[in-house]
């Protein structure tokens, strides 16, 4: 599954999760949320501010886990310095889940 940035044409590589724990005595992790539109639908990504490094968000009753840091294509190291990081906390506030892989982006356009 992949998440597709409506205004910022970017692709966001999503996994199938469980919920995951967000009690405030959980290893001492510390939970907060972002609100994103998700097919036209307001949904809640999930963010551990302490430990984490993925949003986890509930579309149909089943749970998905997005990083929140990613480059598109393959890029080198030396890129990922010159800003080629895409940080979905800041961006993609309008998305569309949709099937599919990030390697066969093309076939959905």
């Amino acid at each position: 599954m992949m998440l597709y940035d409506l205004h910022n044409k970017l692709y966001y590589q999503v996994f199938n999760s469980a919920q995951p724990k967000m009690t405030d005595s959980h290893q001492g992790r510390s939970w907060g949320y972002v609100k994103k539109l998700v097919n036209g639908k307001p949904i809640k990504f999930w963010l551990d501010y302490t430990w984490g490094r993925f949003m986890y968000f509930s579309y149909d009753e089943k749970w998905y886990r997005v990083e929140y840091l990613q480059a598109n294509d393959k890029k080198q190291v030396s890129d990922l310095f010159n800003g080629a990081l895409i940080d979905l906390i800041l961006e993609g506030e309008e998305l569309n889940l949709v099937r599919g892989t990030y390697e066969n982006r093309r076939l959905l356009l």
